[in-house]
C-alpha cells in the first residue's frame, strides 16, 4: 500500500510542478529552507501540552520528517490532529527546517495538510 501511495505521489508531481515542489520525506534534507509539499505516510503522532507532532516516513525516533503544530494552531483543525491524521497518507506544504538534527515543517493552517 505504501508503494502505491509513493507512486501516486510521484505521478502527482506534474500537478504541483507549476506552483509547488513535491518531494518525498526521504528527500527533505535537500530542501532545507525551501517551501515544498512533502508526500508520505503518517507512522506516529504525539499530542503534547504545547504542540502536536506528526511523524512522516517512520516511527519516532526514526521519522524522516516531523510536522509540528503549535498549541494555538491546533484549535483551527476540525479535530485533534494527532488522532485525525494517524495512519493517513498526507501532502504537507511548508518550509523545511532543521531542529536538533531532525527535519520538520511547522504548520499553522489546516490547509497546509491534505489527506490522500
Amino acid at each position: 500500500m505504501k508503494k502505491l501511495f509513493l507512486i501516486i505521489c510521484l505521478l502527482t508531481l506534474g500537478f504541483f510542478a507549476k506552483s509547488q515542489t513535491l518531494v518525498l520525506a526521504k528527500d527533505v534534507a535537500q530542501y532545507v529552507g525551501k517551501n515544498v509539499t512533502v508526500c508520505d505516510s503518517v507512522f506516529s503522532t504525539k499530542a503534547l501540552e504545547k504542540l502536536t507532532l506528526i511523524n512522516l516516513g517512520g516511527v519516532y525516533p526514526k521519522e524522516l520528517l516531523t510536522v509540528v503544530i503549535n498549541k494555538e494552531d491546533v484549535i483551527k483543525f476540525s479535530s485533534e490532529p494527532a488522532s485525525m491524521f494517524l495512519g493517513n497518507n498526507l501532502y504537507v506544504t511548508g518550509t523545511i527546517t532543521e531542529f536538533k538534527g531532525k527535519f520538520q515543517i511547522i504548520v499553522s493552517e489546516p490547509k497546509q495538510i491534505v489527506v490522500k
